[in-house]
């Protein structure tokens, strides 16, 4: 089959301390300072042979990641620009869906035909962290398309654990390849979900909302925010057509923020709510040397900042508004258990949720890294990647 598969070498440097796991396998929860010399490409590898409690897909769609423009990326010391657990060789993608086309021995819940989705952070359920419900920091994690295969491929293996059946989704939209589009967006807007839903605790219906970063998962937190009731929801961004993305998915009021001065824009944003502000704020931008100060003029009192950006540079923060405020600042880093995927799942099901609307662009499999590249420039919206574009 064919596949976009990433290659480097292994070569740690003395800047980094290794954990047991990473040392016998070759794996880095600090790629950046472990991988060096990166290939990537097109390759044909055989099709996986499903476990006994593994499903055979063939992929329906796969969204490009913000992790997979990292990886591909090499910083001028030539490692890897990512800096996150990765292990090499590895199928690129995360963010996808497929059918069914074989079972193993001991499945019982899917059978040959039915469409899924699929979480992407396997694991163990048998450490520390699992056992009190801290599935996304898993000490055995695996990142699927990161530290295992992924799904810019025509074939994928995945555990029945992590598959999420969207056949009721293909009933809604009377389309399969719709459907499959619509199960590749569940992890991004799976990310936003944890982020504002299950680590910050949510909004209450008829809260002010600020969105700081118009991409994918910055759209998922404002159509979900939407769907919580939200009374007005604002979208941040410096790209004018991600912008007039947000207004055509009901962003109230779009801003960028180069075009106006924090003091004005403050004063603006108070006028919109009544002089509150806003009772949540969502860093999706990856930017809080210059976020952050936008974001404390425009807070209300005791607001929740929710940070799912991850930044590029470690950035300087001035916190005293925000202990002046109360503000409470949540983290998070993707999507795992908690009911997470199945509830968004629901929601497309149910027409509460439609992401399809970003979808940016699609690519047939073998233009993956060009798909990559068009991501990494900037084009609004989820780009997508299959085979089915090939035909």
């Amino acid at each position: 089959m064919k596949a976009f598969v990433l290659r480097g070498e292994w070569a740690p440097t003395g800047n980094v301390s290794l954990c047991k796991r990473e040392e016998d396998d070759h794996r880095s929860y600090t790629s950046g300072l472990c991988w060096k010399n990166l290939s990537y490409g097109i390759e044909n590898v055989p099709v996986p042979e499903p476990k006994d409690d593994e499903v055979l897909i063939r992929v329906g769609a796969c969204g490009v990641c913000g992790s997979d423009i990292h990886s591909v990326a090499s910083k001028p010391d030539g490692y890897m620009q990512f800096n996150c657990h990765t292990r090499l060789p590895v199928i690129l993608g995360h963010e996808f869906s497929g059918e069914v086309v074989q079972v193993g021995k001991t499945v019982k819940g899917y059978q040959v035909g039915d469409l899924i989705a699929v979480e992407q952070i396997h694991y163990c359920g048998k450490c520390h962290n699992c056992r009190i419900g801290l599935y996304n920091n898993c000490d055995n994690r695996e990142d699927i398309g990161l530290s295992a295969d992924g799904g810019f491929c025509e074939y994928a293996v995945v555990p029945e654990k992590y598959c999420c059946k969207i056949n009721d989704i293909a009933e809604l939209l009377g389309d399969k390849m719709a459907a499959l589009e619509a199960g590749a967006l569940a992890e991004p807007a799976s990310v936003a979900y944890h982020s504002v839903v299950i680590n910050a605790g949510g909004i209450k219906p008829g809260a002010y909302v600020a969105i700081f970063g118009a991409g994918p998962i910055g759209l998922s937190a404002q159509a979900i925010c939407r769907a919580a009731g939200a009374a007005k929801v604002f979208v941040f961004d410096t790209v004018p057509e991600k912008l007039e993305l947000a207004r055509k998915m009901g962003a109230d009021a779009c801003f960028n923020p180069m075009d106006v001065e924090p003091t004005e824009l403050a004063a603006h944003i108070l006028s919109l709510t009544n002089g509150i502000g806003c009772h949540m704020c969502v860093e999706a931008a990856g930017n809080p040397g210059a976020t952050y100060p936008q974001i404390a003029g425009i807070m209300s009192a005791h607001a929740k900042l929710v940070q799912i950006g991850l930044p590029g540079k470690v950035p300087p923060v001035d916190l005293i508004p925000f202990i002046y405020h109360g503000t409470s600042i949540y983290c998070c880093s993707g999507s795992a258990g908690s009911d997470i995927f199945p509830s968004i799942l629901r929601m497309f099901a149910s027409n509460v949720l439609d992401m399809r609307p970003c979808i940016g662009g699609r690519f047939p499999l073998k233009d993956t890294y060009e798909a990559i590249q068009a991501a990494a420039s900037g084009c609004p919206g989820k780009i997508l990647v299959s085979a089915f574009y090939d035909t």
